[in-house]
């Protein structure tokens, strides 16, 4: 149950980042409000590799490939169709290690491990709380996603049901 729920929260703002992205331009993915910000393209790469790291290598046990910092730096690179296909295939790979769980994984401890020099400690946490922070994260970064694509968007559509 709370598995189906995460994949299911999951997917509704993976919903909102596919209609963002398909409202911009490749170069406009990757502008920047101003020095020191991050542009779309870098939020979809950070939620992409943030998503991979907890679900998919910290709970499924996949091997560790992300490059935190990358995530941030990046000026440019992939076009917003290819954003949008790296979510997907990161949230595929979470479908498939989330439909082996079972309610009694949720306490089960896990450890979401950094390597040195990547500025953040490694933690554990209980799997239904490391889900719950990964759901609760790209929820916040796709708010971010969407203000953003509303500011740039060449037309004045919404991209969510209401008002926004």
């Amino acid at each position: 149950m709370f598995t189906l729920m995460t994949l299911t929260l999951l997917d509704n703002e993976l919903d909102k980042i596919r209609i963002a992205l398909s409202r911009l331009s490749d170069e406009a993915v990757w502008r920047k409000g101003k020095e020191g910000t991050n542009s779309i393209g870098n939020l979809c790469l950070h939620l992409a590799g943030n998503e991979y790291h907890n679900i998919a290598c910290s709970i499924g046990g996949h091997p560790y490939v992300r490059e935190r910092s990358a995530e941030f730096l990046a000026e440019g690179g992939p076009t917003c169709k290819e954003l949008a296909d790296q979510l997907v295939r990161v949230r595929s790979m979470s479908r498939e290690v989330l439909s082996g769980l079972t309610e009694e994984d949720m306490g089960r401890i896990v450890h979401v491990t950094y390597p040195p020099g990547a500025g953040i400690a490694s933690y554990s946490r209980p799997i239904g709380e490391l889900l719950y922070h990964a759901t609760v994260h790209y929820a916040y970064h796709t708010g971010q996603i969407v203000y953003m694509t509303r500011l740039l968007q060449e037309q004045d559509g919404h991209i969510l049901k209401w008002r926004h």
